[in-house]
């Protein structure tokens, strides 16, 4: 027995060492709670499970996200909705000012309570946000933009594709116009767009202006007085908008300048027309394009759910030309982040919702005709917001789900995860005791080994 280099000891040391080793890894996972803390515990499970880790934190972003997406989509219906209960008043308010049992101080009163709610429409409509975002002004519409700096796009659909579209104008819409030259010096009463004015022998022409002047202001049309020539101008652009006078009195009547018992004057619409064919042949327009012109507004829809909403200036400068650009893009929408990945993103795209967009800062209902022509705007109005509602009802309804996938999809992979690197506390304690005793039994066999060469010794003496 060779006692310089004990060799039995040597193999009793390294199995010892070899045993501390897996007792201390062992001892690793039960600590940690992972069987994979490091690279060499499982180089494959290492990476995947890094891989996943990302994935995961990239998912509960995404989950946020969503959330704050829906956030933005309940705020914006909530305001909706009251705007909608707004709007059904005014249309109540106009149902009621349409009967001649009102007398004109009631109507004037009835539209004291319209104003107000047209101002508290637009209010909400400027000052509604999240995160200091602009909801219902637009903000968060495509942005669609043209040639001319004299005429917008106020509302496109999401149906409507991206691209190049042109239209051509040929003459802007007018306003009903009348010119009289008052006298005055006669009795009598007379009816402006139904609203009645009496005049007295006695009134001065200042007088007379007065008292038509404020009849006109609630039917819409401003008069001028030019040294006793009265011009009457329809505050509105189109055919809708007119300058209706009657009077049954020829003396009162030649005295204001009237040549007939009967005055009706309107404006015109916008001459246009879509282009649907570009130089190559190919469509811009859908075939099936329905062109609709309300004053200087001019309106195109198509069975597809296409709608693209023109507003033309009454400064547009046709004798620069009359062909318009409409560039519409996919910008401009609020994209929200739904996913882990590039590209995955749902894009909330949400028009403006106010007065002017929908036709309410027309309405005067101070006449049984202006109350119940106003009717008919409320309903537009009240059919608008309902659209825009199915539309972010829509999107909410997306993203729900898509919150529900991703949810169910964290759940799935933290699983998966948890499989590949979480320790089994049973699996891993027998491990452990195993190695344990193993440890120390090798301890033992050392210290037995090293006591060999005391015994050759012995031989000695």
């Amino acid at each position: 027995m060779r006692i310089t280099t004990n060799m039995i000891a040597f193999n009793a040391a390294h199995n010892l060492s070899i045993a501390d080793k897996r007792t201390g890894s062992s001892l690793e996972r039960l600590s940690s709670g992972y069987k994979v803390n490091s690279s060499k515990d499982n180089p494959v499970g290492a990476a995947l499970s890094a891989k996943m880790r990302s994935q995961l934190r990239n998912l509960s972003k995404a989950v946020q996200s969503t959330s704050d997406g829906i956030s933005v989509i309940e705020t914006a219906e909530s305001v909706l909705a009251e705007t909608q209960s707004m709007v059904q008043r005014i249309r109540e308010l106009c149902v009621q000012a349409a009967s001649d049992t009102n007398t004109d101080d009631d109507r004037g009163s009835i539209m004291s309570e319209i104003n107000q709610l047209r101002k508290e429409i637009d209010r909400v409509s400027n000052d509604t946000d999240f995160n200091t975002k602009k909801l219902l002004n637009g903000d968060l519409g495509r942005v669609a933009y043209t040639n001319k700096p004299d005429v917008d796009i106020s509302y496109v659909s999401t149906d409507v594709a991206a691209g190049v579209y042109w239209l051509q104008v040929d003459n802007l819409a007018t306003q009903a116009q009348y010119t009289g030259t008052v006298t005055g010096g006669e009795s009598g009463s007379l009816s402006i767009n139904g609203v009645n004015v009496n005049i007295l022998a006695s009134d001065s022409i200042d007088m007379i202006h007065k008292k038509i002047q404020d009849a006109a202001d609630k039917s819409g049309i401003t008069v001028t007085n030019n040294n006793g020539t009265f011009e009457y101008v329809s505050n509105r652009y189109g055919s809708k908008y007119g300058i209706e006078i009657s009077c049954d009195n020829a003396e009162l009547r030649t005295s204001l300048g009237l040549n007939s018992d009967r005055i009706a004057e309107f404006g015109t619409d916008i001459d246009m027309y879509v282009i649907t064919k570009n130089m190559t042949g190919d469509s811009i327009f859908p075939d099936s394009s329905v062109t609709e012109c309300d004053g200087n507004t001019i309106i195109v829809t198509a069975n597809d759910g296409f709608e693209m909403r023109v507003d033309v200036g009454e400064k547009m400068n046709l004798a620069q030309g009359g062909l318009v650009t409409i560039n519409v893009t996919n910008f401009g929408a609020m994209t929200v982040q739904v996913g882990p990945n590039e590209g995955q993103e749902v894009i909330i795209d949400i028009p403006r919702v106010d007065c002017s967009m929908m036709g309410l800062d027309n309405i005067l209902a101070y006449t049984s005709r202006g109350a119940d022509s106003a009717i008919t705007t409320c309903d537009e109005a009240i059919s608008y917001i309902s659209e825009v509602r199915s539309r972010i009802g829509a999107y909410q309804n997306r993203m729900e789900h898509t919150q529900s996938s991703l949810d169910a999809t964290v759940e799935a992979m933290t699983s998966s995860l948890s499989r590949i690197v979480d320790t089994d506390m049973a699996e891993e304690m027998t491990i452990y005791t195993t190695q344990n005793v193993i440890s120390q039994a090798a301890t033992a066999m050392l210290a037995q080994a090293n006591q060999l060469g005391d015994k050759v010794l012995q031989l000695l003496q």
